[in-house]
């Protein structure tokens, strides 16, 4: 084994000025993957893109696994994030393309996020993650990430211890980040992913209830989109879902950079409604019972982030607090450092 490949165990006992204990929160969604750090902050489109043969390129995002203990992984190498699609476009691997996409793709991109921060030659990872659906897909998950990784980011030796101290069901993190900002005490948050839309009830910390939707997230609304009459007749084809997300997440809905003249706003703004009645209410209808007695109603995720949705959103009373996108991580990354501070006798 390489000298500086620990056991996880060894890794969060090790203390060192290359191997310090890192705490990281990582929101692994469906359209892209939050990474908070002591770093700072890091989003990754959730992309991968694999490659026959190594590469010589030090672009962003890509990564070569030689040794570890995802032995699937071996001699594989590729770009995650933006890069990925620009590498390969219709040929790359999306998180949201499969109810396993979290589990299959998951270290990839979070190793390809590293390439995001500053280099380290030794990361013992002390990690806090969310998925959807912990009870079936939680452990799949934590074995796909757990363990020691030898890898080459950007052309550079590094190993990857990660550990993970908790993971947790998603949308535990946002109420975390928000205990200070909203009465918490009988909360029903409403997550609105690119993959999947979820609503949770809180008594304080403690999850009560749960219900999710894989067959719509914002992924639709980008779909109705794309197969609108009027971008077909523009583009003589299908839009590009990717073009189309960023277009909205810019609210300048350009397409991509050769239609300067052109926007589909129009478009959107015809389709945003009929998203949130035939893909959110059905969701949302089912909690209304529960909205009474409610002391809060909580909306995150990039859904909250719609250009409009806000207006929607309050006429059912529900709250777009600050950076809805970022919830999740940094809840996640809070619970990371007290999972660390533990560990240290802090």
């Amino acid at each position: 084994m390489n000298p500086q490949a620990l056991t996880t165990t060894q890794a969060l006992a090790t203390v060192g000025y290359d191997n310090l204990l890192q705490p990281i929160g990582c929101d692994i969604g469906n359209g892209q993957l939050k990474l908070v750090t002591t770093s700072g902050e890091t989003c990754t489109e959730s992309y991968v893109y694999y490659l026959l043969e190594r590469s010589t390129d030090t672009v962003k995002g890509y990564v070569e696994y030689s040794d570890g203990d995802r032995a699937d992984l071996i001699g594989k190498q590729w770009i995650g994030g933006l890069n990925a699609y620009y590498n390969g476009l219709n040929s790359i691997y999306r998180v949201t393309d499969s109810k396993q996409g979290k589990p299959e793709l998951g270290l990839q991109i979070f190793l390809s996020a590293l390439s995001e921060l500053p280099y380290r030659e030794v990361w013992n990872v002390a990690l806090a993650v969310s998925i959807h659906d912990s009870k079936t897909l939680g452990s799949a998950l934590k074995r796909a990430l757990e363990g020691s990784h030898g890898v080459r980011i950007r052309n550079k030796a590094v190993r990857v211890n990660i550990k993970v101290v908790a993971g947790l069901e998603e949308g535990t993190g946002a109420i975390i980040t928000y205990q200070k900002q909203a009465d918490t005490t009988n909360a029903i948050l409403y997550d609105l992913g690119n993959g999947t839309l979820i609503v949770s009830s809180f008594n304080g910390m403690k999850m009560t209830d749960r219900k999710y939707s894989q067959n719509g997230g914002v992924e639709k609304l980008f779909d109705q989109i794309a197969t609108h009459d009027a971008i077909r007749e523009k583009l003589l084809k299908e839009g590009d879902r990717h073009l189309i997300r960023k277009g909205i997440e810019a609210q300048t809905f350009t397409y991509g950079t050769q239609y300067p003249d052109w926007n589909f706003e129009a478009v959107y703004r015809e389709e945003l409604p009929r998203w949130v009645k035939d893909v959110l209410a059905p969701t949302v209808r089912p909690w209304d019972d529960r909205r009474d007695s409610a002391t809060a109603l909580i909306a995150v995720g990039g859904g909250a982030e719609l250009p409009g949705i806000e207006p929607l959103l309050s006429k059912k009373n529900i709250k777009v607090l600050s950076d809805p996108l970022w919830a999740n991580a940094r809840g996640l990354y809070t619970l990371a450092t007290r999972k660390v501070a533990a560990l240290e006798g802090r």
